[in-house]
């Protein structure tokens, strides 16, 4: 039979202390290219260029605080990994921040076609410190 799936989304949380600055980006191994895009960033964060995709990475717009923002990702439309994971890297002030915080990898189904029309991931559960939710970043003092 035929599938109709909509697009994946993958929603993306940030969980720790409020933080003002942000630079998140979806990689596969070995990569430094962003990979994927993001729908349209929340309140007080924008969208910046990243390996030639303008929708490649999300930054902060100005230095208010942000807590409990998801963020939602797109898979390629080609080009699709077996595997990605989540970078951010977090500024809370200019003395304190934390560079590329990674997530826990994220597989695609096997079966799935590559493209955005049709395109399925197996999530595992995320445990990051006391906390798991499907894509989760923690970060300490």
């Amino acid at each position: 039979g035929t599938e109709n799936s909509s697009p994946v989304r993958i929603p993306v949380h940030l969980l720790g202390p409020v933080y003002r600055g942000l630079l998140l980006e979806a990689r596969t191994f070995g990569s430094t290219a962003a990979l994927g895009s993001w729908q349209t960033p929340p309140n007080n964060t924008r969208f910046l260029q990243c390996s030639g995709n303008p929708q490649g990475a999300i930054t902060h717009s100005n230095t208010e605080f942000k807590t409990k923002q998801t963020y939602t990702w797109l898979p390629p439309a080609s080009g699709c990994p077996s595997v990605i994971s989540f970078v951010a890297t977090v500024a809370q002030s200019h003395e304190i921040y934390w560079l590329q915080i990674k997530s826990k990898v994220i597989w695609r189904d096997p079966n799935a076609t590559c493209g955005v029309e049709r395109y399925t991931w197996t999530f595992t559960v995320v445990t990051l410190l006391p906390l798991h939710l499907l894509v989760l970043f923690g970060y300490i003092y």
